[in-house]
């Protein structure tokens, strides 16, 4: 019998090193732990019994003795259980520090080596519970939703028919139970019908004023094909209407869609006002600096995605213009209102002043609009429901744009889905999927 001894930094290693020096059928006699890894004796040739009499001769030494050694087992069955000690060892407990060597000896840390098949098999399953975790919560939120909806439909019928009407406009569920519940029950039927509208009405953000008419520099910004060019021709008509050409300035700085300024040299050319355009390389604080004798400048912005990357230096080179340039936010009304949410606060980080709600005769409802507007108190100047110039801009009034939200209700054939509804009652971080919805 043959019996040599080998360290090795895991217990990995040295049984490997056995595999390879002395074969399949070499028997592990006793392992123990020494400083930097491990120790491993091992034997070919093993005799049982001859090991079993030298166990005997030597057990009234057990005291003084070392650990006492495992017992034998093959090499390829000790690769097996060690591979679970180690991954057990590799996940649950962390590694000790390395030790310090005496002097200045350098030293080598062994690397850790990456977790085994047992070990990533637990954090499969950690994950795994986390997921099921999340989904109990998410039907433990929509049962309880539930039944706030069957509570609010049993004892509190009227305002459950109001937050059922404010959500037949597209508002937001949360919101429309927020001011469904500022209704008193105890209000007469024909009154609780329209005493929801009045309410949505005082919420909504609105400029009472005409202020166009006030002149000043104000620039559009906002998403390619929300109408920024058109509304620009209908709010210089609309001033010229009041005060004359004379004190009016169209600027363009849309050089990235083919045609884009042609459209607007179109528009000035039938109102008799000048264009001035400006290029990526242009500065446009000088330009409005040399403008400052006209009493209206209408800066016509690059249309660009929320998600363009030059837009950050589009919203810089706003900003460089100071306090005397206002910006307004042209609102698509036939938009998702996820995606008019995520435009208000991609644009919102050059500071808007107001914003015009476009194509609002195109939109299946507008709910979803003014539930953007609400959520981020931007302020409504005018409505653009049509092409015409200057006909179909309109100051914005709360009492018009509920109107026309009713309107759009009506003349739809969808009905509201009822988990909509139930929405309402859900945390605000499960309303995400209600908020974005199409309704």
């Amino acid at each position: 019998m043959k019996i040599k001894r080998f360290q090795a930094n895991t217990m990995r290693e040295a049984i490997r090193l056995v595999r390879e020096e002395q074969g399949a059928d070499a028997v592990i006699l006793s392992n123990r732990r020494i400083p930097g890894g491990v120790e491993v004796v091992a034997a070919t040739d093993y005799d049982a019994a001859l090991i079993q009499s030298a166990a005997q001769r030597s057990a009234h030494a057990a005291e003084t003795a070392p650990a006492p050694s495992q017992p034998a087992a093959k090499v390829e069955d000790r690769i097996a259980a060690s591979e679970r000690i180690e991954a057990r060892r590799t996940f649950d407990t962390p590694p000790s520090p390395p030790r310090q060597p005496a002097g200045n000896m350098p030293v080598s840390v062994p690397q850790p080596e990456p977790l085994s098949v047992v070990a990533a098999a637990s954090v499969i399953g950690t994950e795994q519970l986390n997921r099921e975790i999340q989904t109990l919560r998410a039907l433990l939120e929509e049962q309880l939703a539930g039944l706030r909806w069957g509570d609010m439909q049993k004892h509190r019928p009227r305002q459950a028919a109001a937050l059922r009407a404010l959500a037949n406009l597209g508002i937001e569920p949360d919101l429309a139970r927020s001011i469904a519940e500022e209704l008193p029950e105890s209000s007469d039927p024909e009154r609780a019908r329209f005493l929801p509208l009045g309410l949505l009405s005082r919420r909504l953000p609105i400029n009472a004023t005409d202020p166009i008419l006030e002149g000043g520099v104000i620039a559009l910004v906002g998403p390619t094909g929300v109408g920024k060019t058109t509304t620009i021709a209908k709010l210089a008509a609309r001033y010229a209407a009041a005060h004359g050409v004379r004190d009016i300035a169209l600027v363009t700085a849309d050089h990235y869609r083919i045609g884009a300024q042609e459209q607007l040299y179109t528009y000035a050319r039938l109102l008799g006002v000048p264009v001035h355009a400006i290029g990526p390389k242009d500065n446009l604080p000088q330009l409005l600096s040399r403008l400052s004798d006209r009493k209206l400048v209408l800066v016509d912005s690059a249309g660009l995605s929320q998600h363009d990357g030059l837009l950050a230096g589009q919203i810089e080179q706003l900003k460089l213009c100071g306090p005397q340039l206002k910006t307004w936010l042209v609102i698509a009304g036939n938009a998702q209102p996820g995606a008019q949410a995520e435009t208000v606060q991609r644009f919102g980080q050059v500071g808007l002043d107001g914003c015009v709600l476009s194509k609002i005769d195109e939109a299946h409802r507008i709910g979803g609009a003014l539930s953007v507007v609400m959520r981020a108190n931007l302020r409504v100047t005018y409505l653009c429901d049509g092409q015409r110039v200057p006909e179909d801009l309109h100051a914005a009034r709360a009492d018009r744009l509920v109107l026309h939200a009713t309107q759009l209700a009506r003349q739809s054939a969808a009905t509201i889905d009822e988990s909509l509804l139930i929405a309402g009652f859900s945390s605000a971080t499960g309303n995400s999927a209600a908020n974005h919805a199409n309704v």
